[in-house]
């Protein structure tokens, strides 16, 4: 066994590297399934929503309220878990959070009630709640922080590629057997992946072990572990990460549950169009998403400062997809506003991508866990107002304006929380105050 000690960290290379590489990699793509399931799971109710609404009788107003219950405690138990997450065995936890989505869809396989209709939804929001903070904690334990910005972003391509594929295969799936065949598939869905975790899914040792890399750098230090949670989410770099998962989540939560319905009601697309053009326009995230994170890798490579590398860019997709969210309410083809739509979102997700890479670059190892979940849990909040918002605004101007409208107050906050990254996105600044606030 060789091991390199210093400063009380371990390096154990008792395992061969390329083993250990080759199993990150497995890790990575199956956290990258995980994710694609987690979307999936939250796309469908919007894919389904003029059958299901038709069927069940619901206003647009009672519709947003079902599409907001799914974020009732979607915060609640990402903090909970986020908490305990370090002293649980993650094998099992993320398997039991795929399990709950897979009993939340299955009573909507059948004809149900309004209020089963809402439980469910409840329910899902809850198992869901924990776990992109949880998969990218899991994926941290497996790569250091200058290796991370690749399996972050193909983790959270995930998301990406599970709405992709919710769009043409459950529109179909809808279609041809009914909407309620949408939820069966994807409870199914559910327990196969469950059952591939249980055979391949482990925790890293990243976050146990310092690199021997790292050790021979003298400047290299890590934050200590007893930094206080209000000392951490206090933090300018966390406010700013804050600031911009909250506005982004928003584009979230409304894209799932009314844009499917503004490309079949507004601009005037069909059932199987709608559902390919949403695909095509959330596939936008992945080019734009890669080549974003390929910048940042390669800038930070050079030696740029991560408040550039990370928080500038990250701040610019903010400031861009604003006013390309605003341009939606200029008269323009239906193509176009698709095209627009497609960029805006995909530049406004790139906050989950380079906010917890900000927030795991200045918080202790023994807090991440917790700060990823509890950062995504605060993001996610915008979930609870977004989608009934929207159907408020729908409740009173019922055509394309109406939505666009709703997209127009989207654009202008991302157009703040873009100008304050500018201002609050600082790392380096941010992880040396918390490490003089841990000697303190």
């Amino acid at each position: 066994m060789f091991e390199a000690k210093d400063s009380g960290f371990v390096l154990d290379r008792s395992v061969p590297i390329a083993t250990a590489s080759r199993r990150r990699w497995v890790i990575v793509a199956s956290l990258f399934l995980f994710m694609a399931i987690n979307f999936a799971d939250k796309a469908v109710l919007g894919l389904v929503a003029l059958p299901l609404m038709r069927d069940m009788q619901l206003t647009h107003a009672q519709f947003g309220i079902v599409g907001s219950a799914f974020f009732l405690l979607f915060a609640l138990s990402g903090i909970g878990l986020g908490l305990v997450a370090d002293r649980l065995n993650v094998k099992w936890l993320m398997a039991g959070l795929a399990l709950v989505w897979a009993v939340a869809q299955l009573p909507l396989a059948w004809p149900t009630s309004f209020a089963v209709l809402l439980a469910c939804r409840i329910l899902l929001g809850a198992g869901e709640g924990p776990a992109s903070p949880l998969a990218l904690h899991v994926v941290y334990t497996w790569f250091e922080d200058h290796e991370r910005s690749l399996p972050t972003t193909i983790v959270q391509q995930g998301a990406t590629t599970g709405i992709i594929l919710a769009g043409p295969v459950l529109t179909f799936i809808a279609q041809r057997w009914y909407w309620h065949a949408a939820f069966l598939s994807l409870g199914v869905v559910g327990v196969m992946w469950t059952i591939l975790w249980l055979g391949v899914g482990k925790s890293g040792d990243a976050h146990r072990h310092r690199p021997l890399g790292n050790a021979l750098r003298a400047d290299w230090a890590p934050v200590r572990s007893n930094v206080r949670y209000r000392r951490l989410l206090t933090d300018r770099t966390v406010i700013g990460v804050l600031l911009q998962g909250l506005v982004g989540y928003s584009v979230i939560a409304i894209g799932v549950t009314w844009v499917p319905s503004y490309f079949r009601v507004a601009l005037g697309f069909s059932a199987t169009e709608a559902g390919w053009l949403f695909a095509l326009q959330v596939a936008a995230q992945i080019p734009i998403g890669l080549a974003l994170a390929m910048l940042s890798h390669r800038m930070l490579a050079r030696g740029v400062s991560s408040r550039l590398a990370r928080g500038a860019l990250v701040s610019s997709a903010c400031v861009v997809s604003g006013i390309a969210y605003c341009m939606l309410y200029v008269e323009a083809p239906p193509f176009a506003k698709v095209a627009l739509m497609a960029l805006a979102s995909a530049l406004a997700l790139q906050a989950f991508t380079f906010g917890p890479l900000l927030v795991a670059e200045v918080t202790p190892d023994a807090r991440r866990a917790a700060m990823l979940a509890i950062t995504n849990s605060i993001a996610t909040l915008a979930g609870l107002i977004a989608p009934a918002a929207m159907g408020k605004v729908l409740g009173v101007v019922a055509n394309n304006r109406g939505y666009e409208l709703g997209f127009i107050a989207t654009g202008v906050l991302l157009i703040v929380v873009g100008a304050a990254g500018f201002l609050l996105l600082d790392p380096q600044r941010s992880h040396k105050r918390l490490e003089q606030s841990s000697q303190g």
